[in-house]
């Protein structure tokens, strides 16, 4: 179905960005709420690991959508 082949792209681009872009993803997420705030090394990390999860599952969805079509 195409909001599956949708949430698959949606989940490698963000997840690929994340992984990437580490730092830019914890400013979307805590950095504007405050002044002059750095992440640290493990939330950088953090983001990173998240991100490649992301895409991970993204490349599932989009390989169970072409091996097993509905």
């Amino acid at each position: 179905m195409l909001i599956f082949q949708l949430a698959a792209w949606v989940f490698i681009v963000i997840g690929v960005l994340q992984a990437i872009f580490p730092r830019v993803g914890w400013y979307l997420k805590y950095g504007w709420q405050f002044k002059n705030a750095e992440p640290s090394n493990a939330a950088l990390v953090m983001n990173r690991i998240g991100g490649i999860l992301a895409a991970a599952i993204g490349i599932y969805l989009l390989s169970q959508h072409y091996f097993f079509p509905l």
